[in-house]
C-alpha cells in the first residue's frame, strides 16, 4: 500500500508479491460483495477457509508494509499523511452511502497511522537489536490478537480480561477498543496490528544487519520482474482505491 524507494537495487519480487495479495484483496472483496451484500449469505465470512484467506491477506499487506518502510527514506513523513488522507476519504465517501458499507478505521487508516508513529518511535528501536524488536513486535501482535474481543493472551488461551470501562469511550474505539455498537465494514485497529508493522519493519532490520543486501545470490532473486504483478503492485494505493466501486459496478449490472 505504501511505496518502495527506488533505490540502486530495487526488489521487484517484492513488488510483485504485492501485486499477487491485490489480486487476492480485488478476489476476495468481489467475493464478500457477491455473497454478502448481494445474495445475503452472511455466514460466508465465517467459512474456515473464508478467514485463512482473509487473513492472509492482512497479515501480508501489514508485514509487508513494515518491511518496505525502511528504504522510504527521504519521504516517510509524506506517504504516512497521503495514506492517511486516502483513508480518512474512504471514510467520507463509504459513510456518505449508508451504514452497512461505511468503513471507520479500515486500513488505510492503520497503515497510515503506523507509518506516521513508526518515525519518531524508530530512533528509538533502532538502537535496540533487531532480532529483540522482531520478536518482541510479533509476540505483542499474537498477545493484543484479541483486545477487540476483551482480552489478551495466545490463540484460544485468554490470560487476561480487559476491564468493561475500557470499552465504553469511542475515542478508544481505533486503538482495539471495540465499543458496543460500533459497526465498520473494514476495521483494523493500531492494536494488534501495529505491531505486525513494527515486526515487518523489524525484519527488513534483521536481513540488511546479516548483510542479505549485500549477498549476490539475494540480490539475483530479490530483483526478478513479474510482468503485470510487478505493476499492480507498484501501484497497490491506487487498485485498492479503485478496486471496491468497479467489484460493486459489476455486481449491481449483473444483479
Amino acid at each position: 500500500m505504501d511505496f518502495m524507494e527506488k533505490t540502486r537495487k530495487r526488489f521487484h519480487l517484492l513488488d510483485a508479491y504485492r501485486g499477487f495479495v491485490v489480486l487476492n484483496m480485488i478476489a476476495y472483496h468481489f467475493c464478500y460483495d457477491y455473497f454478502v451484500l448481494f445474495s445475503g449469505e452472511g455466514n460466508w465470512i465465517f467459512n474456515k477457509n473464508v478467514y485463512i484467506w482473509e487473513q492472509y491477506i492482512c497479515i501480508s499487506f501489514i508485514f509487508l508494509s513494515g518491511f518496505v518502510w525502511n528504504f522510504n527514506t527521504n519521504h516517510k513523513l509524506k506517504r504516512g499523511l497521503i495514506v492517511s488522507f486516502f483513508g480518512v476519504l474512504i471514510t467520507l465517501v463509504t459513510a456518505s452511502l449508508g451504514p452497512d458499507i461505511a468503513i471507520y478505521y479500515g486500513v488505510l487508516f492503520l497503515l497510515g497511522a503506523s507509518m506516521l508513529i513508526l518515525i519518531p518511535l524508530s530512533k528509538w528501536l533502532d538502537k535496540l537489536p533487531s532480532v529483540v524488536v522482531f520478536l518482541v513486535a510479533l509476540f505483542m501482535y499474537l498477545f493484543t490478537f484479541s483486545i477487540p474481543a476483551r482480552h489478551v493472551g495466545l490463540h484460544r488461551l485468554k490470560l487476561i480480561k480487559i476491564p468493561d470501562y475500557l470499552y465504553e469511550h469511542q475515542f478508544l474505539v481505533p486503538f482495539g477498543f471495540l465499543k458496543e455498537g460500533f459497526v465498520s465494514a473494514d476495521y483494523f485497529p493500531i492494536m494488534p496490528w501495529f505491531f505486525l508493522f513494527v515486526a515487518g519493519y523489524a525484519f527488513n532490520r534483521v536481513l540488511k544487519d546479516r548483510g542479505f543486501f549485500e549477498k549476490e545470490d539475494f540480490l539475483k532473486i530479490a530483483t526478478i520482474k513479474v510482468p503485470i504483478l510487478d505493476f499492480i503492485g507498484k501501484h497497490s494505493l491506487f487498485f485498492y482505491i479503485i478496486h471496491q466501486p468497479i467489484c460493486m459496478g459489476i455486481l449491481t449490472i449483473i444483479f
